[in-house]
Parts: C-alpha cells; structure tokens; sequence
C-alpha cells in the first residue's frame, strides 16, 4: 500500500501540482492532503476521480485555516472516518479513516498543527495537540500511521511524545534533513525552516519503504511510504 503525505499550499502551484497527483495516483492508495482550499479540493477532486473523499476544516479567529482532506483509492473498503480537535480552538486539526483491506484494518490520521505561533517550538496547545493524538489511537491495536503538517521543530517534545508512544519517527529514522525547499525559504530569507512535516508509524505497521521528493510543486516536500498491505509486524 502506497500513501502520499503533502502540504498542498492551497492552489500557489498547481500548474506543477496536479500533474503530480495525476502521475502519483497511478500506483498510491491513500492521498493525506493539507491546506486544501476549495480551488484545490476541485482540483484534487477532478484529478483523483477513482478515489472517495474525506474532508474536513476548522476556522480560527486569528487567521489560521485548517482544510484537509483524504482521498482513498476505490476498492479500499472504508469503515469509519473521523474529526479530532474540532470544537478545540486552540490546537490544529486531524482527520481519520479507518480502512480495510481483506480482513485487515488500519487508521490513516492527517494531521495539521497550529502554524502561530510562527517559531514551531513547543508550547501547552502544542503538546495537548500530540498527546490528544497518541491518545486517541493508544488503544487501537491495529496498525496506524499519523501524518502531515505538523508545524513543529524536530527537536520538540511535542514531537518526541510520539516516541514515548513507541511510534516511529520517520523524517528521523531516515535522516531526512528537511521537508522544505526554496519556496518557503526565498518567502522567509531568514528563517531556516527546515522542517514541519512527519510521519509516525505504530509497531504494528511493515514498512517497505520511504522517501522524501525533492521538488517543487509545494513549498512543503511530498513525504511517500510504502507499506505492507497484510500489515503483518
């Protein structure tokens, strides 16, 4: 199974974006999309006709927007979807979808975290926001991936609760070095921000393989995993 983690930045690029999804969407399962305005939902949508559609957003009154959106290859049976943090207006969002494959279930979370304050380091929401989602999926013994937006450093403890949890920390298990390019740098010359995204998987996942793209059809890079799709551990 084939899921693609991505920051979509609105509708910025997407003369160099749906051309992506479309090739992507050739062999990947699951889309995790974040900041999927309504242009690039429509977008997303005509790209992706062979898959359904989870969405979800929430509003805060200082600015910041949290549109997110699942797209899951038809076929893929769909046994429940969710909203975490919804009615909090303090923290970011989440989305859910439970799925089965044969009698094989697994969660697949979508996440985007607060962007202010704009230093990505830790703060109370920020830690309430990682521990809600730990806690959420602690008793849930099947496999589950969390991913997204984070708008977090690497170093937080924010992101190191997941750890905690014996998930594993993808972006540093392979050294990835960052999950930006030259979009956001060249917009904020002097803030290093090099990184915002992950991906943590449980223990019960098999993963075959991960990969950060370089390119620039966001200012966020497209974070790719293969997993086993029999999930066995």
């Amino acid at each position: 199974m084939k899921l693609v983690f991505l920051n979509v930045w609105g509708d910025e690029m997407r003369n160099e974006l749906v051309p992506y999804i479309e090739e992507q969407a050739i062999d990947t399962d699951v889309f995790c999309f974040q900041e999927v305005t309504d242009n690039m939902k429509h977008f997303c949508a005509s790209a992706l006709t062979n898959y359904q559609e989870i969405s979800d957003n929430k509003y805060i009154s200082d600015g910041d927007s949290f549109p997110l959106s699942i797209f899951i290859k038809k076929g893929i049976e769909l046994v429940s979807s969710g909203t975490l943090f919804a009615d909090d207006m303090s923290v970011g969002l989440a989305i859910y979808a439970e799925i089965k494959i044969g009698e094989n279930i697994t969660y697949i979370c979508n996440v985007h975290g607060r962007s202010r304050p704009s230093d990505k380091l830790d703060n109370t929401d920020r830690l309430r926001f990682s521990q809600g989602l730990v806690e959420f999926f602690n008793d849930k013994n099947v496999p589950v991936a969390i991913g997204g937006d984070f708008n977090l450093e690497f170093t937080t403890e924010s992101v190191g609760v997941f750890s905690k949890y014996n998930y594993r920390n993808l972006i540093k298990e392979f050294n990835i070095i960052t999950t930006r390019n030259h979009l956001v740098w060249d917009k904020y010359p002097n803030d290093k921000m090099c990184y915002s995204d992950y991906v943590f998987l449980n223990s019960k996942i098999e993963l075959k393989s991960f990969v950060v793209e370089k390119n620039e059809v966001s200012d966020h890079l497209p974070m790719i995993l293969q997993i086993n799709d029999l999930f066995f551990s």
